[in-house]
């Protein structure tokens, strides 16, 4: 599968489609919630947007990566999953699609291997 420039088209996951961190945004996850602990004090609204953007530019992803990566630390999601877990803090379900589509593409989440299908048994 090869890509058309910038504009890659879009994916064409089923909704069953679930994702895990890689090694990389296991990593990248871990230390953006280490980042953001470590950002708690007086000044903590200015030192939580400053330790985002320092971590975001390190790791050349984005200010809200960090979010995306944090719902996946436990476990395995779909993007309505995450889309509903995140809901109420800014991004929309089409921002959560085109945050994981290139999170993707960035070697920072996984597609979870469907479980195989069952053996068919009308051949009896």
């Amino acid at each position: 599968m090869h890509q058309h420039g910038a504009g890659a088209p879009r994916t064409n996951w089923s909704r069953s489609q679930r994702f895990r961190l890689s090694p990389a945004g296991r990593e990248a996850g871990h230390n953006y919630l280490e980042v953001i602990v470590a950002a708690r004090g007086p000044s903590a609204r200015k030192s939580f947007d400053a330790a985002r953007a320092d971590w975001a530019a390190r790791l050349g992803l984005e200010l809200n990566d960090g979010l995306y990566l944090g719902e996946l630390v436990e476990s395995p999601k779909t993007i309505a999953e995450i889309a509903a877990s995140l809901e109420g803090c800014g991004p929309t379900p089409g921002d959560v699609r085109k945050a994981v589509e290139r999170l993707v593409r960035l070697n920072m989440i996984e597609l979870l291997a469907p479980p195989a299908p069952a053996p068919s048994s009308g051949n009896w």
